[in-house]
């Protein structure tokens, strides 16, 4: 009964499961190769700017500005003129939570989040300004 079945159909059974798991195995190639583009673009990054705007942002120089301690807080921070206030307290916050989670001594510590602390001042204060 099995073998006359086996005639009714165009393909047999056992090339439907072959035919299923290629076509599962050409699904798994193209989500594989989506995952590793997606890793290539953006290995590190917690949202989805990803590493275009990275790029882009590094691309622009910073000029205009004579303040050499703003300049020095803003590469610092990896900023730009072009970026606002929130981007500078993210940078803030995440260089801030790095320096407290280090194993570095508590002096040393104390000294670094103080520097930083003047740095964002000075960012913030020309955000303010820049509006």
């Amino acid at each position: 009964m099995d073998f006359e079945f086996y005639y009714y159909l165009p393909i047999p059974p056992i090339s439907w499961v072959f035919l299923v798991l290629r076509i599962g195995a050409i699904i798994l190639i193209f989500y594989t190769l989506y995952v590793l583009l997606r890793f290539f673009t953006e290995p590190e990054s917690e949202t989805s700017v990803g590493r275009r705007r990275e790029f882009q942002k590094r691309r622009g120089e910073i000029g205009g500005i004579d303040n050499e301690e703003l300049l020095r807080a803003l590469k610092t921070f990896g900023l730009t003129p072009s970026d606002n206030y929130w981007d500078a307290s993210y940078r803030y916050y995440n260089l801030r939570k790095a320096i407290l989670a280090s194993n570095l001594p508590a002096e040393e510590k104390e000294s670094k989040l103080q520097e930083i602390d003047k740095m964002f001042e000075i960012v913030a204060d020309y955000y303010s300004k820049k509006g």
